[in-house]
This record gives C-alpha cells, sequence and structure tokens, in this order.
C-alpha cells in the first residue's frame, strides 16, 4: 500500500470510528438501591417521557417503574416494588403499555401465587392491582409484554395453566372480564411462552420458547375469542433456528423474527415468513462476530434494527441493522461492558432520530444502562434527520393535521401504524397542510409516518379520549 493510500485509509479509519462513537451516548447507569438494576424490557415513550422498568434493585431490590427525558435528564421513580409485601406484586420484567390515561404491566412476581397485572399513571400515582395470577386456574409467572386492543389487554404467562406449559389470557383495561383464552401443552402447542403477543386485527401471533414438535418452540396464532389455535412452525435447529425468546413484528406482508440458538452456525438466526405459515426464510444467521442470541427486532420502513445478548468483540452483545430482504448487515456498535454496557435483551425503540434501549448488564456499576444511537446518513459526515412535519393536536381525539414544510407533483403519502407495525390508514395529499379524521381509532399510540421524494419521516401519535 502507498503511502498517501495508508494516511487515507488510517483518516477514514479514525473518522468512521468517531462518527460511530459519537452515534452512541450512554444516558443513565443503573446503580442499585438508587435506581434499579439490570433492566430487561423497552422503554415507552409517552409524552416527553421514556418509562421503563427494571425487575431488580431500587429501595427494596424488588423492582421500580421509572421514567427519564430522552437526553437523560430528569430520572425519577415512580413506583418501588416490595418484596416483603408480596401481594404487591414485584420483579416487573415487560415493557408497559398506554391507553392514554393509564400505563400497564406485570410482574412475574408476587401477587397471591405467582404474578400480577397492575396499571399506574404516568405521573406515578393510582398504581393499583387489576389482577393475581393463580397457576392452574389462569397461569403464573407472566414474563412477555402486555398488548393492548382498545380497552382489552391480551398477554401471555410463561408457566401453569392446565398442562403446566402457559397460558394465553385477556382482560379489560378496568380489571374486570378476565379470561383464559388457551392452555399451552408442550409438544402439541409449545410451552414457556415468554414471547410478547401481536396482532393482525383477527389473530394474536406470539412464540414459545420450548416445546413443538422438536422441543425447540413454536410460532402459532390464534383468535382473538380463543379459537382458531394454529401452530404455523415448529423449531427445527439448523434448518429454521431454536428456542425463539422475543417478538413477532408485522409489515402487512410477512412476519418477522429472531431465535436465540439454531441457524447455520448454532448462534441464532433472524428470519420471516408469511401469516399463513408459508414462505419461511432464514434472513441471516449469526456467527458470533456479528452477535449471537437476539431477542428483539423493530422496523423502521425497509430497515431492522437488533441487538444481540452475547457475541460481538468483547461477546458482550453487538447493535444491528439489516434490511427486510436478508441484505445488507451492519454491525453498527460492539457492547464493551464498562463504556457502553453489556448484554441487551429488550426491544429497541424508534424516537425522531434517535434509537432508545437499555442493557442488562455493563456501564460504571454493571448493572446495566439507558442509551441512545443517532440514526445518521451514509458517509463521514453524520447529518440529523430533522422533522419535516408537525402533527397538532398531539394527543389527540378525533382529528389532526399534519403540517409540512415541503410538498411534491406526485403527492405526499401518509400511512398511519400500530405501535406494532400494522399498517392501518394511507392517505394521499400534494398540499402542505392535511386533515385526518381519527374518530374510528382506539385510544393508544401509533405511528404517523409522511413519505415524499426525499426522505421518509415518522412522528409519534398518541390518540386519547
Amino acid at each position: 500500500m502507498k503511502a498517501r493510500e495508508f494516511i487515507f485509509f488510517i483518516i477514514v479509519f479514525i473518522t468512521s470510528s468517531l462518527t460511530a462513537r459519537a452515534q452512541y451516548t450512554k444516558l443513565l447507569d443503573f446503580q442499585g438501591a438508587l435506581n434499579g438494576s439490570y433492566p430487561w424490557s423497552a422503554l415507552i415513550p409517552v409524552g416527553s417521557f421514556l418509562y421503563g422498568v427494571t425487575p431488580q434493585g431500587s429501595t427494596n431490590d424488588a423492582g421500580t417503574i421509572f421514567r427519564i427525558y430522552p437526553d437523560g435528564t430528569g430520572y425519577e421513580k415512580l413506583h418501588d416494588f416490595i418484596g416483603t409485601q408480596p401481594e404487591k406484586g414485584f420483579n416487573p420484567h415487560c415493557a408497559l403499555v398506554y391507553d392514554g390515561t393509564f400505563l400497564y404491566g406485570t410482574t412475574s412476581m408476587g401477587g397471591e401465587y405467582a404474578g400480577i397485572i397492575f396499571k399506574i399513571k404516568p405521573d406515578g400515582t393510582g398504581f393499583a392491582k387489576l389482577h393475581d395470577f393463580q397457576g392452574a386456574n389462569d397461569g403464573s409467572f407472566p414474563w412477555g409484554s402486555l398488548f393492548l386492543d382498545g380497552t382489552v389487554l391480551y398477554g401471555t404467562t410463561s408457566g401453569a395453566g392446565t398442562h403446566e406449559s402457559g397460558t394465553i389470557y385477556k382482560i379489560k383495561t378496568d380489571g374486570s372480564g378476565y379470561v383464559k383464552l388457551f392452555d399451552f401443552s408442550d409438544t402439541l402447542s409449545g410451552s414457556l411462552p415468554v414471547c410478547n403477543l401481536i396482532s393482525d386485527g383477527t389473530y394474536l401471533y406470539g412464540m414459545t420458547i420450548n416445546g413443538g414438535k422438536y422441543g425447540m418452540g413454536v410460532i402459532y396464532k390464534i383468535k382473538t375469542d380463543g379459537t382458531g389455535f394454529k401452530k404455523l412452525l415448529d423449531f427445527s435447529g439448523m434448518a429454521t433456528g431454536a428456542s425463539p425468546a422475543g417478538s413477532l413484528i408485522f409489515d402487512g406482508t410477512f412476519l418477522y423474527g429472531t431465535s436465540l440458538g439454531g441457524g447455520a452456525n448454532n448462534k441464532g438466526t433472524i428470519f420471516k415468513l408469511k401469516p399463513d405459515g408459508t414462505e419461511f426464510s432464514r434472513l441471516f444467521d449469526f456467527s458470533g462476530d456479528d452477535g449471537k442470541g437476539c431477542e428483539y427486532i423493530m422496523r423502521d420502513g425497509a430497515t431492522i434494527y437488533g441487538t444481540t445478548y452475547n457475541g460481538g468483540t468483547a461477546n458482550m452483545g453487538t447493535l444491528f441493522k439489516i434490511k427486510t430482504d436478508g441484505t445488507g448487515f451492519t454491525k453498527l456498535i460492539d457492547f464493551t461492558g464498562l463504556e457502553n454496557g453489556s448484554n441487551s435483551h429488550g426491544p429497541l425503540i424508534l424516537d425522531g432520530s434517535f434509537l432508545y434501549g437499555m442493557t442488562e448488564m455493563g456501564g460504571t456499576y454493571n448493572l446495566g444502562t439507558i442509551f441512545k444511537y443517532e440514526i445518521v446518513t451514509t458517509g463521514l459526515t453524520a447529518h440529523k434527520a430533522e422533522r419535516g412535519f408537525t402533527i397538532f393536536p398531539n394527543p389527540a381525539s378525533d382529528r389532526i393535521t399534519l403540517n409540512t414544510d415541503h410538498s411534491q407533483a406526485s403527492g405526499l403519502i401518509v400511512n398511519i401504524y400500530t405501535i406494532t407495525g400494522k399498517l392501518i390508514r394511507t392517505e394521499k395529499s400534494g398540499i402542505n397542510q392535511k386533515q385526518i379524521n381519527i374518530s374510528d381509532l382506539k385510544n393508544g399510540v401509533y405511528l404517523v409516518e409522511l413519505i415524499s421524494d426525499k426522505k421518509i419521516e415518522k412522528q409519534k401519535l398518541i390518540i386519547q379520549r
């Protein structure tokens, strides 16, 4: 290599490294008794804050509910769980969901038997227990996040039920109307359903980490009334992956997901299949250097982002992106422990131009971190994504107005997605202001996507009545 070429290579390498480092920001180090420890789940944006839970740490070492500004300031504990008062629940592992008034979640322990469903207002008041899990009757140890559909919450328990393999249930947001929809049965239908549920409006979709024909987990769907259970896939190891532990995502055509093991290198996979169980394909096989043990992914247009629990340079996990067709895999960062956290379980969320997430361990106290990662354009110069449109009012009830700083002859496209990625509305506009009637949509959090000939922009919409 000539001297000039070598110098150019070094400049590009250093500049690229500094750019990647600048994109990552550690927002918080968890410190145990002070503010919680070992977070597993995702953050959720509500208003000006990000909300989350830790299963351990805080005052009673039984977990906490907290909120923090997206710039890392303003951390506030909203609720301390108390292990010595088990009837109130403790050790929350799942992400919260929001209906415009209350945040809802579960604890994996406590209550009358093993776990509860609770609600709390975003300011930390109004904490209430909605349901105690009873074991054989309705399940135990809820692990996955709740799915909110209007005034109904859907969820799973990882254990108990009739066959000691877990359950699917629903309950109204006021705590009434609890119904056990399904009992898992190991080899027949899967077991240990720790994964989150999603919905396409007719069916709920989910996965189990164990059970099925090969004992490596299944993908399933079931109608919201508990009928029509269908096993879509039995994980078998090398061919399909093994032991999915996160959540499916849906783009309107394909379901996408990950497995902790299996695949060509037995280090996990990214896959897709259609909601009827056909056209399964492995999009990517993790090799270790690029990560190992991916639990959750999220989608932004044609790009999927995710983290792995292990693998990478320090074997402490990675943050990556890949296109939905399986091309373009890129490792964005290696988690290294003290500096930027390690071992990320939970899903990422996208708010503006930043991905937000948490690591279970690492950071200054090795008790986990909150971080953000800025999505930038390709090349040596990073550019912040600018918001080219506003939504007013937000929160809204019946109608919203979109104001944009650009228009185009072919018209702008406005898409509205549920928080799980289901496309529910598409409209076109060639003007700088667009009014949209949302009176038919249920309370909850949505994503509004504006597509122009220059870029794709997204913002959060809260519908609250």
